[in-house]
């Protein structure tokens, strides 16, 4: 079914969608996701470091014990040795101790920028704390403190810094953290460091601190962090060097040949999940002696202060507060045990290019995504995306973050599922208003119906009914509801209704018949007879659907139509001829008698609904099958099947057992086929005869023909002796004759014996003229010398008679392909008989020419009495005359003009006169094109 055809009460979504309008929204949603992406906004740049958390917190933890130990500054070293800040000479005791007990280095989370006020004032170097501890500082590998500030500092004279970080590639300072001042150690005490670092802690946006400085930028230098810095001391490493392999920054950090990775900015991820595994030694137990050796012999010690009001702690990524000492020594844990997490800078593109991919693919589908659909789409991403991180951050240790992919997802889906609540908001709006138009709509077709519809409840009480109920009925619509569909109705169906009205409903709607009833209309009229069917709605209340239809029309036209059909039946059987009717499936629909009678044997299998190749096929089997169907039955079949598919000229068939039938089978407009077939064994019998008596005939007038040309001969041999010695008495060849009377005679006969021997030559011309094989002669006639002979002949007689005779030869008149005595004769009969029917003193003319439709023609003109309109098809009889005082004395035997009609007939050419009475003839003689020789 087209979906596109007008369905004026369908409002989808599909009708409201605009699937160019969202795929544009979503694509510039799309690309501000992308926009906020790249400038790192806050809510996208929250949602990385929370997936940047939950990676970091599913990961395995560290199967090793730390090679990491805090020594912290707390409340209780406070309380046994003083308020801070403690001398230096107590800090160089805790270096000391360290040393002694094995330590591996020792890194300072302490700034010592100032000189120790609390040296004695006259103290010599021996009694200078900052000197106390700088000795100490020798004895184990010290890793100092140094802080970027962005406070200006007073100009001074400082050493430069020792460049411990080399860089391989091409390094931009601008994407390290820089700051204007760098807060130092005591020159002293910086020269008695192995290593300085950088004690800076960046909180990201949330207050979480997540990484240390791996690389720091300070005045055109690079600085380690101090973490970074401590395991260089630790592995004996001379230097860092920096792995810059693309402009965007930093890879990582390469000590002694392993790479620490980094991220663009050069900081260090620390893994912050368990600050429980790093062992934290108070200093005041250490400067007591109560640490034993093996918990501290071969570690990394980070020395630092977690005192209240002294040191403020760090919030890490796993939500624990820490302080920053340990934050540095989970640090060095971290580097140490291989757990930092890389970003290369690859991930950037490819988290670009996924959340591109799939949020294209959301706004490429949305027009076939449905809000169940869009579901699945959400929630497979959610779980996916953050699963396929973690696997890539426990397989590969890279920081992937799909929270970007993530966001663009969720953001597509939820744009596409409120165009999808829109629409459907839109729809039930619309289908609202539908509905209401659609139940006015209803009503209008329903009350529009020409049958009578009604609704009736269980009682059989009519609930509503439409105007063809109240043309059928009789009744008003208000008058009709209320009342029992019973009351109304008569019949044994009326009667069921009225004993139990739902139990009769409902055998009605269960059977789904067509019940017969009729409405009583009273004193109105007779009873209309209708049919009705019963249907039960889905409504709540129990309403059945009555359609009830005036049949009378109908029953009396099927009344009328079976009495047609009767009289049709009398009147085919009736017919003198054979009738037969085929169905377009080539089925026999109806037939007479005398076809039945035609096909003999075979009229028992002409059945209606037999199939009309099934009849023949059996017809052509009997003692009366058609002549032409004796050992070719199956090509004779296909021959009159093909009567069903094109119309054929009537034609006659002869039967096995003597009789004749003319066939006339023609093809219906549906396709079938009708047959008339007349028996027409008489008239084939008188035709016969016919033929017979006319083939007689012609052996007579055959007969004739030779007797007359045999005659002709046998007269004409002795008439011209006759003539011929009556000449010779005339001349006195031999002496005179005597008597004046002699000379007459003899003159008398000459004149009888000529015009008896032109009689004689025109019977014998006659004869010949009736066998055509004259015309074949395959000689060239030449118009033009027949035309000069013509003139030559009738010249005497028209001198005699005083007619000016004339010729006219078209130029260039080509020949013709008939012997030129044919042309002579056909033109000597018509110029003679001009002549001789032309008055004194007239002109007689001869034309030959080609007409303008290519025939060759000959053309004879005179002036003299004319022939009536109803003699011009009896001057060319044979030996007719016309009778009349006025031409009876012209003489001749009335062959003249039957000689040209049977030569033109013979040449296929046509003749025809044009006359008028006392005015003249025009004789007109046209043979066909193809008589005509043509030049080279």
């Amino acid at each position: 079914m087209d979906s596109h055809r007008f369905q004026p009460f369908r409002a989808d979504a599909a009708a409201i969608a605009n699937p160019l309008r969202d795929r544009l929204v979503g694509a510039v949603l799309l690309a501000a996701l992308i926009a906020g992406w790249v400038g790192d906004v806050t809510p996208l740049a929250a949602l990385r470091l929370w997936g940047t958390d939950l990676v970091s917190a599913l990961r395995p933890p560290a199967s090793h014990p730390s090679a990491v130990v805090v020594v912290d500054i707390d409340d209780a070293s406070l309380r046994a040795f003083g308020q801070w800040p403690w001398p230096r000479d107590t800090l160089a005791g805790i270096v000391d101790r360290l040393a002694e007990e094995g330590a591996a280095a020792v890194a300072l989370d302490i700034l010592l920028a100032e000189p120790d006020r609390l040296s004695p004032a006259a103290g010599g170097p021996d009694t200078d704390n900052d000197l106390a501890l700088a000795r100490a500082m020798r004895r184990v590998p010290v890793i100092a403190a140094a802080a970027l500030s962005t406070a200006p500092a007073p100009p001074a004279e400082a050493q430069p810094i020792i460049g411990r970080v080399a860089v391989h590639g091409i390094l931009r300072p601008q994407a390290l953290p820089q700051a204007s001042t760098l807060v130092r150690p005591l020159p002293a005490l910086e020269a008695a460091a192995r290593g300085l670092g950088a004690v800076n802690l960046y909180p990201g946006l949330d207050s979480v601190v997540r990484t240390v400085p791996g690389i720091v930028a300070f005045d055109g230098s690079l600085l380690p962090g101090l973490a970074i810095e401590a395991v260089r001391v630790a592995t004996g490493a001379a230097n860092l060097i920096a792995e810059v392999p693309t402009s965007y920054g930093p890879a990582g950090l390469s000590i002694a040949g392993r790479l620490v990775p980094t991220d663009l900015s050069g900081r260090i991820w620390v893994d912050t999940r368990d600050p429980e595994r790093i062992p934290v030694i108070s200093a005041g137990r250490l400067l007591a002696g109560g640490v034993p050796p093996a918990e501290l012999a071969g570690r990394l010690a980070v020395v630092g202060t977690s005192a209240s009001g002294i040191s403020a702690g760090v919030l890490t990524g796993a939500g624990q507060a820490v302080s920053s000492t340990t934050f540095q020594a989970l640090a060095i844990d971290s580097i140490l045990g291989g757990r930092v997490l890389a970003r290369p800078v690859e991930m950037t593109g490819l988290e670009l290019a996924t959340a591109a991919a799939l949020a294209g693919g959301v706004i490429l589908a949305a027009p076939v995504l449905g809000l169940p659909m869009l579901g699945l789409v959400a929630v497979a991403a959610v779980m996916l995306l953050p699963v396929a991180a973690i696997i890539i951050a426990l397989s590969a240790g890279i920081m992937a973050d799909a929270s970007f992919p993530l966001v663009a997802v969720l953001a597509m889906t939820g744009h596409v599922a409120l165009v999808r609540v829109h629409e459907q908001s839109v729809v039930r709006r619309r289908q609202d208003a539908m509905l209401a138009r659609q139940g006015a709509y209803m009503r209008q077709v329903v009350d529009a119906s020409f049958d009578a519809i009604v609704t009736v409840d269980g009682q059989g009480r009519i609930v509503t009914a439409n105007a063809g109920a109240e043309r059928l009925f009789g009744r008003p619509v208000d008058q009709l509801v209320g009342l029992r569909i019973e009351s109304l109705l008569t019949g044994t169906w009326a009667e069921a209704v009225r004993l139990h009205a739902e139990g009769a409903l409902r055998d009605a709607v269960r059977s789904g018949r067509v019940v017969s009833a009729a409405v009583d209309r009273g004193a109105d009229g007779p009873a209309v007879r209708t049919e009705l069917t019963v249907a039960e709605t889905a409504a709540g209340d129990r309403v059945f659907v009555i359609v009830l239809r005036d049949i009378s029309a109908r029953l009396d036209a099927e009344a009328a139509a079976r009495q047609a059909g009767e009289r049709l039946h009398d009147g085919i059987g009736r017919i003198t001829d054979g009738f037969a009717l085929f169905g377009p499936d080539r089925r026999l629909v109806i037939c007479n008698d005398r076809f039945l009678d035609m096909l003999g044997e075979a009229g028992a299998t002409a059945r209606p609904g037999v199939r009309f190749d099934t009849i023949m096929e059996r017809y052509a089997e009997t003692s009366r099958a058609p002549v032409d169907a004796v050992d070719r039955a199956r090509d004779w079949l296909g021959e009159r099947m093909a009567a069903f598919v094109r119309a054929a000229e009537p034609r006659v068939q002869e039967c096995l057992d003597g009789r004749w039938f003319r066939i006339d089978e023609r093809p219906t407009a549906e396709g079938g086929l009708v047959g008339v077939y007349s028996d027409i064994t008489e008239l084939k019998w008188r035709e016969m005869e016919m033929s017979e008596a006319m083939l007689r005939a012609e052996a007579a007038s055959s007969a004739k023909s030779t007797f007359l040309a045999n005659m002709s001969h046998e007269l004409r041999t002795p008439l011209n002796a006759v003539i011929g010695f009556a000449d010779l008495m005339k001349r006195e060849l031999f002496g005179p004759l005597g008597n004046e009377h002699y000379r007459a005679y003899v003159a008398d006969i000459i004149d009888s014996g000529s015009k008896l021997l032109a009689m004689i030559e025109a019977i014998l011309e006659f004869s010949r003229s009736e066998h055509a094989s004259l015309a074949e002669t395959g000689k060239d006639g030449d118009m033009q010398a027949a035309v000069e002979a013509v003139l030559r002949d009738v010249r005497p007689a028209a001198l005699e008679r005083d007619v000016t005779v004339a010729a006219e030869v078209q130029e260039g008149m080509p020949s013709l392909a008939v012997d030129e005595a044919i042309l002579y004769q056909i033109m000597q009969n018509l110029v003679s008989n001009a002549v001789k029917f032309s008055p004194t003193g007239s002109r007689v003319t001869l034309r030959a020419f080609v007409s303008d439709d290519g025939r060759p023609a000959m053309v004879v003109t005179d002036h003299g009495l004319g022939i009536p309109a109803d003699m011009i098809e009896k001057v060319t009889q044979p030996f007719w005359q016309r009778q009349g005082p006025l031409v009876r004395n012209h003489g001749g035997v009335g062959l003249g003009l039957a000689i040209v009609k049977a030569h033109v007939d013979t040449l296929g050419g046509e003749l025809r006169f044009e006359s008028e009475v006392d005015r003249g003839t025009t004789v007109t003689v046209l043979l066909p094109d193809s008589l005509k020789i043509q030049s080279d």
